[in-house]
């Protein structure tokens, strides 16, 4: 029953926040009380009405580019863990047998459980992955807790900075914003090279 009634908030405060949205991104726009302004960022990486990327470029508008990046990555990593730690505890009996029953998922799981760390960053680092779905697939695979949330950390880094740094100089600076993609590319390639699988030789081939 304890479940269900979690599931049912969750699915309630997504709809409620998707009704209010409008009012919701209005009110970020003219209060600056951090405080608040975490928490709303908390709950907005938790019930994804709206795209977060936008919410963070509208973080770096409002707050300026490291404030706004600041705000974001402690809001983000506090509702990784909230979510990761609720679907660890609640539902990841339900989850793991769910994911056993798709053969590619059971070897994918399996191959995150060996490189948990390095697994959660490319994911973090991946600008196509949402990252709920990260959130919950960490949860149910049973991933350790620490490991996910210091690789989570490390891995929003990149992504956070520079879509605060869009919302705070895109039009100011527009020369500079173009520069600041073209690093994030290279790090998400960096990335992707040396995360990559090992070769049948056990060599990484350039």
């Amino acid at each position: 029953m304890r479940k269900w009634l979690v599931a049912i908030l969750y699915v309630s405060g997504i709809s409620i926040a998707f009704i209010y949205r409008y009012n919701i991104l209005s009110w970020m726009k003219q209060d600056h009380n951090i405080i608040l302004s975490i928490g709303t960022a908390t709950l907005l990486a938790m019930f994804p009405v709206v795209p977060y990327k936008a919410i963070i470029g509208l973080y770096g508008y409002a707050y300026g580019s490291l404030y706004g990046a600041i705000i974001c990555w402690l809001a983000t990593n506090l509702a990784a863990a909230i979510m990761f730690g609720g679907t660890k505890y609640l539902f990841q009996h339900k989850a793991r047998t769910y994911l056993a029953s798709v053969p590619m998922l059971e070897k994918f799981t399996a191959a995150v459980e060996r490189r948990p760390f390095a697994s959660v960053v490319l994911a973090r680092l991946a600008p196509v992955i949402p990252q709920t779905v990260v959130n919950v697939y960490a949860g149910a695979a049973g991933l350790p807790f620490w490991s996910y949330i210091a690789a989570s950390a490390i891995g929003k880094i990149p992504g956070i900075a520079l879509f605060a740094f869009l919302g705070g100089n895109v039009f100011q600076h527009p020369t500079s914003a173009v520069i600041a993609i073209i690093i994030y590319a290279a790090v998400l390639a960096l990335a992707g090279w040396s995360l990559r699988p090992p070769s049948p030789d056990g060599k990484n081939r350039i």
